[in-house]
């Protein structure tokens, strides 16, 4: 025989693991739909938090590229100070007023005046150069420099400084030129 104590109810122990089971899956239920609302909260505080780093990266690189802007025309005024000093201005002047024909009226130049042309293309080369690397805007070098105008006066001594010293002498001098050509037929 067995103790009361020790009797057990089959019928009664079911119906107890049936409540206990019911009451674990509403906990369950409960804390599922806790969890869920936790992570929509999550979720949305993820998104504003990535709108908010879009926005930031977006004004980032605005002022990145505002700051280039400013780098590079502060870069393109120190050039236009150097190319406005008295100096340069003469060897312009003289380039201008030559009227060469051909590099041999160039080689009859006085050695002062030879150097001007040599001064004057090395400057667009120079700009040629930053151009190529895009530190320098065709439109900003065209409207303070007139580089067409310099290839046009300085033509018969751009080609035959090319033909005596081997082809490839100022040649982002050229690519300048073409580049602000190729940017007026655009327009």
């Amino acid at each position: 025989m067995i103790p009361p104590l020790l009797s057990f109810n089959l019928g009664e122990a079911d119906t107890v693991v049936t409540f206990i089971s019911s009451v674990a899956i509403i906990l369950g239920a409960v804390f599922v739909v806790i969890e869920l609302n936790d992570n929509k909260k999550m979720v949305a505080a993820a998104t504003e938090q990535a709108k908010a780093a879009a926005i930031q990266a977006r004004a980032t690189t605005e002022q990145m590229k505002q700051t280039n802007e400013i780098a590079d025309m502060d870069m393109i005024m120190r050039l236009y100070e150097s190319a406005n000093t008295r100096e340069f201005q003469t060897s312009w002047l003289t380039v201008l007023n030559s009227n060469l024909k051909s590099f041999e009226d160039f080689e009859k130049l006085p050695e002062a005046q030879q150097v001007a042309f040599y001064q004057v293309a090395s400057l667009f080369e120079l700009l040629g150069v930053l151009a190529k690397m895009d530190l320098v805007a065709l439109s900003t070098v065209d409207d303070m420099f007139l580089p067409e105008t310099a290839w046009e006066a300085m033509k018969p001594f751009l080609e035959g400084v090319s033909a005596k010293y081997g082809g490839e002498v100022y040649l982002y001098f050229e690519k300048l030129k073409d580049g602000i050509a190729n940017s007026h037929k655009a327009r």
